[in-house]
């Protein structure tokens, strides 16, 4: 008789606690999917500043980049007024590209066109070295450039710029790869050289910095 009761109370018991977990009011679904878009609405707005915030910041870059290329050409043509704008911009580019490339400082690569050929692209010296850089036939050809390409500015800038970066990493110094750039690297190894060239470069260097700060170019 106990044991029947025990069962009986046991059913009871079951079903009681059965009907809870049955009728029990659970999470509300269409509550939980509102809270859901909520957050979803409330994350698109966030994306869209993110989104934003980016593409402002990629236009203020390139809009640096482009006033700096800008920047350099106007100086090219301070220095030098028959460089037509179109050629002084083509050549600002260049310089960018080609001291990037090599890893070096644009405004020093501009700084020897300065000091060898005040920017004139046929310049030709009396030692027969040409074009905006003055670079010897042996670095055209060491380049995979026929010598009679270093009048084209794209072909004597990159050639320049290759040029100063190996005597970089010769020296290790500036003014000294500036050094072996004009007088050559024999000249320094044996002592017998002059920082004149060098030191003028790299005043012109800063005076460039000083042109494009002061005319607002970065």
């Amino acid at each position: 008789m106990k044991k029947k009761l025990y069962v009986v109370w046991l059913l009871i018991t079951m079903l009681v606690f059965s009907s809870f977990s049955i009728y029990a009011d659970p999470e509300d679904p269409s509550e939980a999917d509102e809270e859901k878009v909520s957050r979803t609405t409330a994350a698109v707005p966030k994306q869209e500043k993110l989104v934003t915030a980016m593409a402002e910041a990629k236009t203020a870059v390139d809009k640096r980049n482009e006033d700096y290329l800008k920047g350099l050409a106007a100086y090219i043509r301070h220095v030098n007024r028959n460089v037509p704008e179109a050629e002084a911009a083509e050549m600002a580019g260049f310089f960018v590209e080609y001291a990037d490339q090599y890893g070096v400082d644009e405004k020093v690569v501009m700084a020897i066109a300065q000091n060898e050929s005040t920017y004139y692209r046929d310049a030709v010296s009396c030692e027969d070295f040409k074009g905006l850089m003055q670079t010897g036939d042996g670095l055209a050809r060491n380049a995979g450039y026929d010598p009679s390409q270093l009048f084209d500015p794209q072909v004597s800038i990159k050639v320049g710029a290759r040029y100063l970066s190996i005597k970089m990493d010769e020296f290790g110094d500036l003014r000294l790869a500036l050094t072996a750039y004009n007088q050559g690297s024999g000249s320094v190894h044996s002592g017998n050289y002059s920082t004149g060239y060098a030191d003028l470069a790299m005043a012109r260097a800063q005076t460039m910095e000083s042109f494009l700060k002061q005319n607002g170019y970065i």
